[in-house]
């Protein structure tokens, strides 16, 4: 009667890990260029209740409920919402925006809201196009983007895509880091940079209600399995001869 209790209490743990992400979503269905996330379950580990010689049909065994095994990110497209904002960009298609960090390491975005740091340089004012945080948003050459004509900002903007973007980390503030599973980053193809425009959010608030009532009620029917079992335990451990 035990194995009932562990595998409702790893039900519920599972679930309410998977509400975990559904939240996170919900809470950024505004934030720009967010992808949205969802959880996987898989069986644990199998208990063999009895073990049958050959030719005396299957094994006997018993399963040890679920647990999440990973996080999925859908990259899927956004809508592009205009802004007629010149420092706005969108990417129509795969791809990332190249950003140095302040340490020196290089990150990923979707989110093109830029802004202007203008940097003294000598006796010149040299204007760099920035990320809300400060950080520089690089050219093809990997080089912070100088801004001096807005018209031809979307052309230098260095684009990238990665042979696996599921295997990239994410690190907050919008941003990605490359890892082993994502692969190098190699220049993107049949994409546009749009510019006055702003990716929003691919959630699907639909789907996202849908899926937290699932939970709900996988946690529920779970917690109820796990009182049964806890009854039925009391009721055993009070049997009288």
């Amino acid at each position: 009667m035990i194995r009932a209790l562990y595998s409702s209490a790893s039900s519920m743990a599972a679930q309410q890990q998977s509400m975990d992400v559904i939240s996170n979503n919900i809470a950024n269905v505004n934030t720009v260029g967010y992808k949205k996330v969802r959880v996987t379950f898989q069986d644990a580990l199998y208990s063999a209740m009895e073990t049958r010689r050959d030719g005396q049909g299957v094994n006997l065994q018993v399963g040890n409920g679920s647990r999440a095994a990973a996080t999925q990110r859908n990259f899927g497209q956004g809508v592009l919402q205009p802004t007629n904002r010149p420092l706005d960009f969108a990417i129509d298609g795969p791809g990332f925006f190249q950003i140095l960090r302040q340490d020196g390491s290089v990150s990923y975005t979707r989110d093109g809201s830029f802004q202007i740091s203008s940097e003294l340089e000598g006796d010149q004012v040299v204007n760099r196009l920035v990320t809300v945080r400060g950080e520089y948003v690089l050219d093809h050459s990997g080089q912070p983007v100088e801004v001096d004509d807005y018209d031809s900002l979307p052309y230098r903007l260095r684009v990238v895509s990665f042979p696996n973007p599921e295997g990239l980390e994410a690190i907050g503030n919008n941003q990605f880091i490359g890892t082993e599973a994502s692969g190098v980053p190699v220049p993107s193809y049949n994409y546009d940079v749009k510019q006055g425009f702003l990716e929003a959010s691919n959630v699907d608030m639909a789907e996202e209600i849908t899926r937290m009532i699932l939970a709900q009620r996988v946690y529920q029917l779970s917690s109820r399995v796990l009182q049964a079992a806890d009854e039925m335990e009391h009721i055993a451990n009070n049997l009288r001869r």
